[in-house]
C-alpha cells in the first residue's frame, strides 16, 4: 500500500458515443489510419452507465503513444444529435497529430470532410510555436483537431 494521495496518474482513455459505429470506422480507422485495437459488439453496459436496459457496441482505437480512443453505438441511444459550436460550454474536441495535414485533408475532402476554418500555423510562441492546426467535424458532428506538429506542445 503506498502512501501516496490518490491523484489522477494519466489519462486512460477517450471516448466518443456516434451514432453509426461502421460508419465512424471509416473516418477514424480509413480515412485517418487508426488501428482497430478491439472490438465487442451488444455489450450490456446498463450497470456502468446507469442506463436501464443499456447495450453498446464498441471500437477501440490506437491513437498513438499508448493513448486510446474508444467509439460506442449505443442501441438505447437518443436519434438528437446536437451539433455544438467549440466556443459552446461544455463542447469537447479530439485533437491527433498527422504527419501530413495536407494529404491527410486532401483524403478527407475526397471523402466530404471540409475543415471548419482555415489551416492556421501558430506563431504566438509557447508550446504551440510552429504547429499547423485546423478544426473539422467527424461524421457525427463532434470537433476533431488536425495538427502537425513541427512544435513542442
Amino acid at each position: 500500500m503506498s502512501n501516496k494521495p490518490d491523484f489522477v496518474a494519466k489519462m486512460h482513455h477517450t471516448g466518443y458515443t456516434v451514432s453509426d459505429l461502421e460508419r465512424s470506422l471509416v473516418f477514424y480507422r480509413d480515412l485517418l489510419g487508426m488501428r482497430v485495437l478491439d472490438r465487442s459488439k451488444d455489450e450490456d453496459v446498463a450497470a456502468v452507465v446507469g442506463i436501464p436496459g443499456a447495450r453498446v457496441q464498441a471500437a477501440d482505437l490506437d491513437a498513438g503513444q499508448g493513448q486510446v480512443l474508444e467509439l460506442l453505438e449505443y442501441s438505447t441511444g437518443s436519434a438528437e444529435q446536437p451539433v455544438h459550436g467549440p466556443d459552446t460550454i461544455g463542447t469537447s474536441h479530439l485533437s491527433l497529430q498527422v504527419d501530413e495535414l495536407s494529404s491527410t485533408l486532401s483524403r478527407l475532402a475526397e471523402a466530404g470532410f471540409e475543415p471548419m476554418g482555415q489551416v492556421t500555423a501558430l506563431e504566438d510562441g509557447g508550446v504551440w510555436e510552429g504547429c499547423t492546426v485546423v478544426y473539422l467535424r467527424d461524421p457525427d458532428g463532434m470537433i476533431v483537431e488536425l495538427v502537425e506538429q513541427a512544435c513542442n506542445g
